[in-house]
């Protein structure tokens, strides 16, 4: 995939929000999402989701020229995507893969929590990082860490049978169908 199209996902995922529930997309918030989008595919479907390198900085994972193309956001939310993104163009194990990151990483975690996720010891960026250098993260070093800490996504905390999957309107957005609220107990 492209990163560009993975970025934007996150990006416009996020601008689809409660604004009174989420503090938007940020350029940084951005850069550590592609980092564990990368480390959930590697752990998931054993390949890397995207060939942009991640580069180890002073913050944390960062793709360059996903970080060069927002940068005149500075600390505010990213407004708009970088081009016209279509999510029904995905395959849909890419797909699931991008909600269920977003799900477990975007939602509850600032750009600052995600930073203190992404520089504790062990971590692939951790292992990267020299100060003043912008060292590549191997695709290889995320493979070890997640074998060895596989990331939360892939955990279920509810079974399947209880939860409401949405639905596709006419015009391809997501639903939930009629009545998914109502408690059958």
């Amino acid at each position: 995939m492209d990163v560009m199209d993975v970025a934007d996902f996150f990006i416009a995922t996020a601008n689809e929000g409660n604004p009174e529930e989420d503090d938007g997309m940020t350029n940084m918030k951005l850069n550590k999402l592609l980092f564990f989008a990368q480390a959930a595919s590697l752990q998931r479907f054993g390949k890397p989701l995207f060939d942009a390198p991640l580069e180890a900085r002073k913050y944390g994972p960062v793709v360059k020229d996903v970080y060069r193309t927002f940068s005149g956001y500075q600390r505010d939310a990213i407004a708009k995507v970088a081009r016209p993104f279509d999510w029904k163009t995905l395959d849909p194990e890419v797909l699931q893969l991008l909600c269920d990151v977003y799900r477990t990483y975007a939602r509850d975690y600032s750009a600052i929590g995600l930073m203190r996720m992404t520089h504790k010891p062990g971590t692939p960026w951790s292992q990267a990082y020299e100060e003043h250098k912008n060292n590549v993260i191997s695709c290889e070093s995320i493979r070890e860490w997640v074998n060895q800490t596989p990331l939360m996504i892939d955990e279920t905390s509810v079974s399947d049978s209880l939860v409401t999957v949405a639905e596709l309107d006419q015009h391809g957005h997501p639903f939930l169908p009629e009545g998914w609220e109502d408690d059958d107990d």
